[in-house]
């Protein structure tokens, strides 16, 4: 279990969380979302232990003593590793500071990255692959992945997910993501958090989350449902209902429909700014 408790953080005199508490069991992949500002990648730099909060605590749930870097592999939004090397060579150093062997660059070789090329040549999403290699070298605990993996083109970015899917059914570790693409990662996160500007505003299992929230179309409904977002589609009202529960009232079930994870996670973002 890793335990957030009552972080604060700002940057500067901009406060970017506040009195934060947030638990993660052992074993989860844990998708976090949310509009832009809120404090997602900020999350993950904390956890990393790239930034120290102001104000609160972090138990990782490792035995005392122990550095929760060494055991963690994040994947930064902002790439800065080692441009002036080749991935073989930074691949030794990073050996060298964790003190494991070398990683053997499988994920950059089977997209077909010169290993021996400076790293200062690649793409950025063959950079990405490079990291990652790294990162999942040192066995690690906990996986942080930033929103990076939107400049990964969708042959790499495949390479990726089966990659995680491996590690994830090999080594069982927590897994944070940040904002990646709702319909690549559905089938792999248990969990979603939807961080907004005052906190969190959704924190549900995913199968929870789908079972519990609904499309309704073409009918006026009850101002006692819990009304997400409402819209008009091709000339059809529509509202998004969190959570649903058919007591409130009668409606036809051809007018209730099941939603993805992408569509409900539109929804939400659409809630947060204010869209009707």
């Amino acid at each position: 279990m890793i335990r957030l408790s009552n972080l604060s953080f700002a940057y500067g005199s901009k406060k970017v969380l506040e009195d934060f508490s947030l638990e993660l069991s052992a074993g989860e992949t844990i998708m976090i979302t949310g509009p832009n500002g809120v404090g997602k990648s900020t999350i993950l730099r904390l956890l990393a232990g790239v930034l120290i909060p102001v104000s609160g605590e972090i138990d990782h749930g490792l035995p005392e003593g122990t550095d929760p870097r060494l055991k963690t592999a994040f994947l930064p939004d902002s790439l800065s590793i080692y441009r002036s090397m080749t991935p073989a060579q930074a691949a030794e150093f990073h050996a060298g500071f964790y003190n494991t062997e070398p990683s053997d660059l499988e994920l950059a070789l089977k997209a077909g990255i010169d290993v021996n090329s400076k790293i200062s040549d690649l793409s950025i999403g063959q950079r990405v692959l490079v990291h990652l290699s790294m990162i999942l070298s040192t066995d690690p605990e906990l996986i942080l992945i930033d929103e990076v993996l939107h400049s990964v083109d969708p042959y790499l970015r495949d390479i990726v997910f089966r990659q995680l899917i491996a590690v994830m059914e090999e080594r069982n570790p927590t897994v944070v993501m940040v904002n990646l693409n709702f319909h690549e990662i559905e089938h792999l996160a248990d969990r979603v958090i939807f961080l907004g500007r005052t906190g969190i505003r959704l924190d549900e299992s995913v199968d929870d989350l789908k079972a519990k929230t609904r499309r309704i179309i073409g009918e006026e409904i009850s101002p006692e449902y819990p009304v997400l977002l409402s819209e008009n589609v091709m000339g059809s009202k529509h509202h998004i209902v969190y959570p649903f529960e058919k007591k409130y009232g009668e409606i036809a079930d051809s007018n209730i429909r099941e939603m993805d994870l992408t569509e409900i996670m539109t929804a939400f973002m659409g809630g947060e700014y204010g869209v009707s």
